[in-house]
């Protein structure tokens, strides 16, 4: 019995059924595991296989993400530095020598609690007068114990002509406003300042600390310019590494093309491919970091302990933000190499 030939509503209906049936397994939540799955499988085992391929652009990420990590320690030692020196820095104000204990107390009491003033002391004219002639002393080099004491004897029965001194420590050193307008208009200081010295606003520290904070600006935007541009270096290398692969594969990728395969099936493997770069470039940086800085911590003191602490209690943070930063630039030139093949074809 001859075959009955197939008319063309019937084989449109046959497609329609064929490709309704397909849209319902590809919706299912089973092969979206399995298509998953064999997207990672595909792009570990291209990771493997290209390798040695690959070392450029490994290697390229991992100076970025080292470059990163150098920027941020190098803020975070700078910044503490600041802190540090900042601790160590008070305003002087100088005060008639005959004024009295009580309204030393009156202007210490005043001047703790202006908002800006982080604590207040105040050092005598005897206080002071010991401690210079100390000072003197310890720097007197040839002379014997008793021609030291005899010496000190003289400067301390010599005529103190030193003032009281109000130490201040400010919360912002560089905000000194509000003590200024103090010192020039409040009533309990305005009478019994020594005129004859200028109170001590600004102070070779205080420049020291202006020289560290623009020394950390431009060490952080150099940091950054510089991470910037290896970035876009790495995302290149990673880009056309990527491009080889699709080039090894194009026969391989224009049959999935062609029997439906969906994008993400062929996008995926090369994402997965280029993230494990990150990956492993993460690794590298990580380990990198973390030995330069307990090697060099040596040669810095106690300068860096502030930041080993926190390197060390926040491991997985920085682990974290290393990976992450790997695996986006990973990604993200996994994705611009295979969207430009695929805008071609």
């Amino acid at each position: 019995m001859p075959s009955r030939k197939i008319t063309k509503e019937e084989q449109k209906a046959t497609e329609q059924l064929s490709k309704e049936r397909l849209k319902r397994i590809m919706s299912t939540r089973r092969h979206h595991l399995r298509t998953n799955a064999r997207v990672l499988k595909y792009g570990t085992k291209s990771f493997v296989r290209n390798t040695w391929l690959s070392v450029a652009a490994i290697a390229i990420m991992a100076i970025t993400l080292l470059v990163l990590s150098a920027t941020v320690i190098a803020t975070h030692v700078m910044s503490n530095a600041i802190d540090k020196v900042e601790q160590q820095v008070d305003m002087s104000i100088y005060i008639e020598q005959n004024t009295s204990r009580a309204q030393i107390d009156r202007i210490v009491g005043r001047l703790a609690q202006l908002p800006t003033v982080l604590s207040v002391s105040s050092t005598s004219p005897e206080e002071a007068l010991s401690e210079t002639v100390n000072n003197i002393i310890n720097r007197t080099k040839g002379m014997s114990d008793e021609e030291k004491a005899i010496y000190r004897q003289n400067l301390m029965e010599a005529p103190n002509k030193l003032s009281w001194e109000v130490n201040v420590k400010l919360v912002n050193l560089n905000n000194t406003t509000e003590l200024e307008e103090f010192v020039a208009n409040d009533e309990s200081i305005k009478d019994v300042i020594d005129k004859n010295k200028t109170p001590s606003y600004a102070s070779d520290r205080r420049d020291t600390i202006n020289n560290i904070a623009n020394t950390m600006n431009r060490i952080e935007i150099i940091g950054l310019v510089a991470a910037a541009i290896f970035m876009v270096i790495a995302i290149l290398v990673v880009f056309n590494t990527i491009r080889m692969a699709i080039f090894n594969r194009k026969e391989e990728i224009r049959m999935m093309l062609l029997v439906g395969a969906s994008r993400w099936f062929i996008v995926g493997p090369f994402v997965v491919e280029a993230a494990l770069y990150g990956v492993v470039a993460a690794i590298i940086a990580g380990g990198v970091t973390y030995s330069s800085v307990f090697a060099i911590r040596s040669y810095f003191g106690s300068t860096l302990d502030p930041t080993l602490d926190i390197m060390k209690q926040y491991w997985y943070f920085v682990a974290c933000a290393l990976l992450i930063a790997g695996i986006v630039i990973g990604i993200i030139s996994a994705l611009l190499a295979t969207r430009k093949y695929l805008k071609q074809h």
